[in-house]
């Protein structure tokens, strides 16, 4: 039975409806629409949600001023929407403001399709980090494929860790959208539980259910700064360390040094596949590896101490906030205690 491959008009409809509907997770209650058809996908997925309040304001400016005031009023980002090309120039004052504040906002810019870039085609200027350093996060996801649904939440996530985190401020996500602009929503991507903005106990809780499974391993890269409380982990759970050599890792016991040499074994690939894979720092640049990891289906968890979105292989993986030294005792003596139970 051939599997039906949805249209690309329902694609873009479900990646919005799945952003808005981590944003609502996280506590989103507001957004602010300065109207324009090439933001269609995202301002019905925002309109449709009965939780969130949507502003209509015809002037982008005044628009961001005053997506500006709810989240200060609130303390809760706010969503700005706009159309593509000129209109997202005019969010920019607001954006200082904000910047300048520390007040959080998601700020969402509509984008032509790459197709239609350098063409002089209307509406269309170089939007890839528009607001400069402004802004705590810039992302462009490119146009929605569904091959990368699992990596939608963790984009809504990455952007509200980024306007809520230790210096909270606004945030920049470009959405080019193909026409049909107006598509069916489809079935959403299983929610995520794990986040930057959980409190620290229930990510621990979390994260010592994932790491009871038999079959995961550590990948540690640049980042790591307590060697022997990683290796504490990896007696814990029993797992490998896939060591980079920026870790600081690599004298291990645990630690696997050459792991493309044995990732390029194909026998040895397919038969050690993880089910869970605890990132610890940035990813090691190994082609090898992250095809590997992409192609093993396992729970994806990166853990950074200075709160960098690490998920650069689009692999959806979970982003967790916290010392990466203190994290791994805190892990290790769950996994063990649990053990002893």
């Amino acid at each position: 039975m051939a599997i039906m491959t949805p249209a690309p008009q329902d694609v873009q409809a479900t990646f919005c409806a799945t952003l808005v509907d981590q944003w609502v997770h996280h506590g989103m209650r507001h957004a602010v629409v300065a109207p324009g058809s090439r933001s269609t996908p995202m301002a019905i997925a925002l309109a449709s949600r009965s939780d969130i309040a949507v502003h209509l304001f015809l002037d982008e400016r005044s628009a961001s001023f005053a997506a500006l005031g709810v989240s200060l009023a609130t303390g809760v980002p706010a969503a700005l929407l706009c159309t593509s090309g000129t209109a997202a120039t005019h969010f920019h004052a607001a954006i200082v403001e904000a910047h300048q504040s520390g007040v959080p906002m998601v700020v969402l810019t509509a984008d032509r399709p790459p197709e239609l870039h350098g063409i002089g085609a209307p509406q269309t200027i170089e939007q890839t980090n528009l607001y400069g350093d402004a802004v705590r996060w810039f992302h462009d996801p490119g146009v929605a494929a569904d091959e990368h649904r699992d990596a939608w939440r963790a984009i809504a996530t990455n952007a509200w860790v980024g306007a809520t985190g230790d210096t909270p401020g606004p945030v920049h996500l470009n959405l080019p959208f193909r026409e049909p602009l107006l598509g069916a929503v489809g079935e959403l991507p299983v929610a995520t539980s794990i986040s930057l903005i959980a409190p620290p106990p229930v990510v621990v809780d979390e994260l010592v259910e994932l790491l009871g499974a038999s079959r995961g391993v550590i990948v540690a890269g640049k980042g790591n700064d307590d060697p022997d409380r990683v290796q504490m982990l990896a007696d814990a759970t029993g797992w490998p360390v896939l060591a980079d050599p920026l870790s600081g890792c690599q004298m291990l016991d645990a630690a696997v040094v050459r792991f493309d040499a044995l990732l390029r074994h194909a026998g040895f690939a397919d038969g050690h596949c993880p089910e869970v894979v605890l990132q610890l720092g940035m990813p090691p640049a190994s082609k090898v590896l992250a095809q590997w990891l992409a192609a093993s289906g396992a729970t994806h968890v990166a853990v950074s101490s200075v709160g960098l979105v690490s998920d650069p292989n689009l692999l959806g993986a979970r982003q967790v906030h916290a010392p990466i030294g203190p994290l791994c005792a805190q892990l290790a003596a769950g996994v063990t205690g649990d053990r002893d139970r």
